[in-house]
């Protein structure tokens, strides 16, 4: 084996640790570890970036980023890496289109404007806040706005009682607060968002894995009327 074609497979593996940690979520670059020192490869070496890039392409993923958090890797469609409802817990037709509107909803609540998608600022989101910017945003928004799954979603959405307590005080499942309490749970599972304790226990810090997903997603029909929504009520809490 010639010393040129060493080099090469040391940077193919090399690329496939960088493409672990970025599927490992939680990871985190930390100063000294390896995943810092990939990671700073990435950003200065063009042929090491090429080969980590076509790699993933190779594995169904794009490389969106290296914001401070690592790398993110979003997964095309269909997929090996692709997130499935499946890979959820068990859900009937109504609790994922309620999912599925809790997620766009937090995404349009942290970044209502396209300036805030180059902000690398953390974005704090709790629990209650996000109900009521929803149930205000379906509230506000006229049936056009809205159509197919993002409309039958947000009529269930509005149909569902805020708060259903467990015989322990907790949120029920058939309520909206439980349900964007489950939506940030998942997120922090997927690397998207971290618990801000300190904050409160319904708070969470959303990450820049989770901005980049975000930014990539615009245009999404759904995302866009709820944005639209966000920015309004932010313009008028500050002329107010």
């Amino acid at each position: 084996m010639t010393a040129s074609v060493a080099a090469d497979l040391t940077d193919v593996r090399a690329a496939a640790e960088l493409i672990t940690f970025g599927l490992a979520r939680r990871a985190r670059p930390v100063e000294g570890s390896d995943y810092r020192a990939l990671l700073d490869r990435y950003r200065t070496e063009l042929r090491f970036k090429d080969v980590v890039d076509t790699m993933a392409e190779g594995l169904g993923l794009e490389v969106l980023g290296t914001p401070r958090a690592g790398i993110v890797l979003v997964p095309e469609p269909g997929g090996p890496f692709a997130t499935r409802m499946s890979d959820l817990r068990p859900m009937d037709q109504d609790e994922r289109l309620v999912f599925g509107l809790v997620l766009v909803g937090i995404a349009a609540y942290a970044y209502p404007n396209e300036v805030d998608f180059d902000d690398p600022e953390t974005k704090l989101v709790d629990v209650l806040r996000i109900d009521e910017f929803l149930r205000a945003a379906i509230a506000a928004l006229p049936p056009p706005d809205l159509d197919g799954r993002a409309r039958a979603a947000a009529d269930v959405y509005a149909d569902l009682p805020s708060f259903v307590p467990t015989q322990t005080g907790r949120r029920a499942r058939g309520c909206t607060l439980r349900a964007v309490e489950e939506v940030c749970g998942w997120l922090v599972e997927q690397g998207a968002a971290r618990e801000a304790p300190t904050l409160g226990p319904d708070t969470y810090h959303l990450t820049d894995r989770f901005r980049l997903l975000v930014a990539d997603s615009a245009g999404n029909a759904a995302l866009e009327a709820l944005r639209t929504v966000r920015a309004a009520a932010q313009q008028e809490e500050e002329s107010g």
